[in-house]
């Protein structure tokens, strides 16, 4: 009978679940939509979680589960929220069929943790709740936490209103060429390249298609990736655009690196989010800026999978 835990990552995109023997090997997957409190609901939330979670055993019939961690986007500080989520979580777990892989000694207010996503990226990259990481996806945020339990976050207000994200490069992408059009009446090669993108014909598609309801955050975040090869290629507008995301991420950063005390060992820096993994240019210029302006950030890492974090914690809660 194999002893494992489960590690959750729920994202304002996707959830992702993941089974791990005691050792820390993973040899299980799930994966579905968000659950995030803010977006979707409660039944929503049992939902995708039970899918997830089912996916994640399907092929271990015979296991134990002994502890739980779940990074959920949306639930924050808010402990009405994390235990809402828990209680979710327990639901899932204490009925048939999955019930039967729960270890005798599971106590679900020992062995259920649920923390927000900031919290596993940053032990998935650090190794421990000590550190900054800064996340860069649709969104933005940079969050920072010692083992002394001091905490501090800057940004993470949302897409719409969020520096440094995604949205943020896709937002000033949209309103460059339909500047350019409005000056030469002519459709710039990136603004093709974002009609091709949704399927569109004319400019005045790409407005209406950003104003319809069915437009997700993520479809204009995603244009981001336009910018990105503009920039490799050498267009310098989409570099300026890049530039400045670094820079917003950067001030978020060292706002919160003052704000808080590392000691004398100082902190790792975590790099997390779509943006920071797979733009390689931001995450230069930041990491540039960092280490000759940040004394007390001692390493910088990259984190692309936060569900470790949330293995790492649930590993710590088997053994309570």
């Amino acid at each position: 009978m194999e002893r494992c835990v489960l590690g959750i990552d729920g994202g304002g995109t996707k959830t992702v679940c993941v089974l791990a023997t005691l050792d820390g090997k993973v040899i299980g997957h799930g994966s579905g939509g968000t659950t995030n409190p803010n977006l979707v609901s409660m039944p929503e939330i049992k939902e995708t979680l039970q899918k997830v979670i089912q996916e994640a055993i399907d092929d271990h019939p015979e296991l134990r589960i002994e502890a739980v961690c779940a990074g959920i986007a949306g639930v924050g500080a808010s402990k009405e929220k994390q235990i809402e989520v828990s209680n979710v979580i327990w639901q899932i777990l204490s009925t048939p069929p999955l019930c039967h892989a729960l270890s005798k000694r599971f106590n679900p207010s020992l062995h259920i943790e649920v923390v927000s996503d900031v919290v596993i990226a940053l032990v998935a990259g650090a190794g421990e709740r000590h550190g900054i990481v800064a996340i860069s996806g649709t969104g933005a945020v940079v969050y920072g936490e010692t083992l002394r339990g001091q905490k501090i976050k800057v940004g993470g207000w949302g897409y719409l209103l969020d520096d440094g994200s995604g949205y943020e490069v896709g937002r000033m992408a949209l309103k460059e060429i339909l500047k350019a059009y409005d000056v030469s009446g002519e459709t710039t090669l990136r603004a093709q390249k974002i009609l091709n993108e949704w399927n569109l014909s004319s400019m005045q598609d790409i407005v209406n298609y950003v104003y319809q309801k069915t437009t997700k955050p993520t479809d204009i975040a995603n244009l981001a990736k336009i910018v990105n090869a503009a920039a490799n290629a050498g267009d310098e507008s989409a570099k300026d655009l890049l530039r400045k995301a670094a820079n917003d991420l950067y001030f978020n950063i060292s706002a919160a690196t003052k704000q808080i005390d590392f000691g004398k060992e100082g902190a790792t820096l975590v790099l997390s989010g779509g943006v920071l993994t797979n733009v390689e240019r931001v995450r230069e210029i930041i990491i540039e800026k960092v280490r000759a302006e940040l004394p007390a950030i001692t390493a910088i890492q990259l984190c692309r999978e936060p569900a470790n974090g949330a293995i790492i914690l649930a590993l710590r809660n088997s053994v309570s």
